[in-house]
């Protein structure tokens, strides 16, 4: 991971490779500082940008070489208009930064900043978000190619914040940021796994390995014969097919000065075929991303514990593949589950909302949370409904959903609440079990998914996260590039950072 330091002294002092200026489109306003240092060496700025026509759009630029030793290279970085610079706008800017540098090979480049540029929200929030935005561009999977391209031989080693006069807590908001994006690589990095790689028992692999550095950690790994005694059949249900044997990975964090317990529950598929109930081709590659609520507790686990949250989780992956065979679960089957709730299979790949089953209930009963947070890439509906913009969320709660929708806005990964009437839940009533994991009329299948998890938290307060269409297919930005996303991360920090990260009273 890039390592960012902060730079409190004059210009005159600096020496870089490449300095970034941002310049608003708002009639080009420069930094009135870094004009004042470039017309000392008889370099008008605003001339310069005026005759090459540069616009001052977002993530437009130009370079301009200064022919002064100590600052060879100027990128002139567009912020785009005043009236729309907000968290999206600052996390692009700052992401840019890092595919600037990739191309021009520069590795240790600098940014200036000071207190007269804008910001969209306090700066607790605004430096930890933009600093993980610079994080995560970083982010590449070469571990599986034989022949690198030759860009993938450049590493960016350390970036400077140029900030004359900068805040005492700014290295503190630095510091928040790069853990940030350090553990959204770790959810993406595992989602880009494949899954002959990441297997069920791969994942627990990671989380043990994981957990030597953290010995706050309890961690609790049940396996296929613990599974059984527990009487988790619908878990047991999904893994039928496979030679992999299925886990329940529960971690257990506590802080000595938090109030609430919450429970973060993630689907850990980690490949899905659909079973008997088999998918189309077509891209069921993508299918390694199914683990993806897995990998996004468990990174904003590791997160919670490094920036040490006052705040106590549990947080518990059922990790399982989905594969046809002989053993395989049979459309029509039915299972008890660890709630006693039985459950009539009429398709195989309405696979997880059966290991979440299993696990919600079991976190409910063992570990009593206040409050229970499911995340799964559950329904092809919800990209119907949402595209690959937002999450889809579900809850009992309406404080919840206005916290949840809060934290979205600020992180960038959007929530869109759907309904959870008692209606629907009329639609996953079996005719001879006590639930089917389908619906028994077309439609709103996101909703009655949501619905069958309800049955299993016991009124309890509880979210539920669709993120089918957010895990992998985002749009691309300058800090986020194809493949796994991470979402989700940096959903749950911001919300339990702003909402539930409280110290008891003494």
């Amino acid at each position: 991971m890039v390592s960012v330091s902060i730079y409190r002294q004059s210009l005159q002092q600096l020496k870089t490779g490449m300095l970034v200026v941002p310049v608003l489109e708002d009639e080009l306003k420069i930094p009135r500082p870094v004009t004042d240092w470039l017309q000392a060496h008889n370099i008008f700025l605003s001339e310069l940008l005026r005759t090459t026509h540069f616009s001052g759009k977002l993530e437009s630029h130009r370079l301009i070489p200064t022919g002064l030793a100590d600052i060879p290279i100027l990128i002139c970085l567009g912020m785009g208009k005043l009236n729309d610079w907000d968290m999206e706008a600052a996390r692009r800017y700052f992401g840019k930064v890092v595919h600037l540098a990739k191309e021009l090979r520069v590795d240790t480049p600098s940014i200036y900043w000071d207190d007269q540029l804008p910001r969209s929200k306090e700066d607790s929030i605004f430096f930890p978000e933009v600093m993980a935005a610079l994080g995560m561009a970083t982010f590449r999977v070469t571990e599986f190619q034989t022949e690198k391209a030759e860009a993938d031989d450049f590493d960016l080693a350390s970036v400077q914040l140029v900030y004359p006069d900068g805040a005492a807590e700014l290295e503190g908001y630095v510091e928040e940021g790069i853990r940030m994006a350090a553990a959204v690589n770790l959810a993406r990095r595992l989602g880009e796994m494949p899954g002959n790689v990441l297997t069920p028992k791969r994942f627990v692999e990671e989380v043990r390995r994981l957990a030597q550095n953290y010995p706050d950690w309890k961690v609790r790994i049940l396996d296929r014969g613990q599974l059984e005694a527990e009487g988790m059949h619908a878990l047991l249900a999904v893994a039928a097919g496979s030679a992999h044997p299925p886990y329940l990975a529960v971690i257990q964090y506590r802080h000595p000065k938090a109030e609430e317990t919450i429970a973060l529950v993630g689907k850990g598929v980690t490949f899905d075929s659909g079973g008997i109930s088999i998918k189309p081709s077509k891209s069921m590659d993508e299918m390694k991303y199914d683990m993806s609520g897995a990998g996004a507790v468990l990174a904003t686990l590791k997160l919670v514990t490094e920036t040490k949250l006052p705040v106590n989780l549990v947080a518990a992956m059922p990790l399982v593949e989905n594969l046809p065979s002989g053993k395989a679960t049979r459309p029509g089957d039915i299972v008890k589950s660890y709630s006693g709730i039985t459950i009539e299979v009429l398709n195989t790949d309405a696979e997880g909302r059966m290991i979440l089953a299993d696990a919600l209930a079991y976190v409910n009963r063992n570990y009593q949370p206040d409050i229970l947070v499911d995340l799964a890439t559950l329904t092809g509906a919800i990209i119907v409904a949402l595209g690959h913009l937002a999450a889809g969320l579900f809850t009992n709660r309406n404080d919840l959903a206005e916290e949840f929708e809060e934290a979205g806005r600020i992180s960038g990964e959007w929530v869109w609440r759907l309904p959870v009437w008692k209606d629907y839940g009329e639609l996953m009533k079996s005719r001879i079990a006590d639930l089917r994991n389908i619906s028994s009329k077309p439609g709103a299948g996101s909703i009655t998914a949501a619905k069958f998890l309800e049955k299993f938290v016991h009124q309890k307060p509880w979210v539920h996260l669709d993120i089918a269409g957010t895990a992998w297919e985002m749009p691309e930005r300058s800090y986020r590039g194809k493949g796994a996303t991470g979402f989700g991360v940096r959903l749950l920090y911001h919300w339990l950072k702003l909402f539930h990260g409280k110290e008891k009273e003494p």
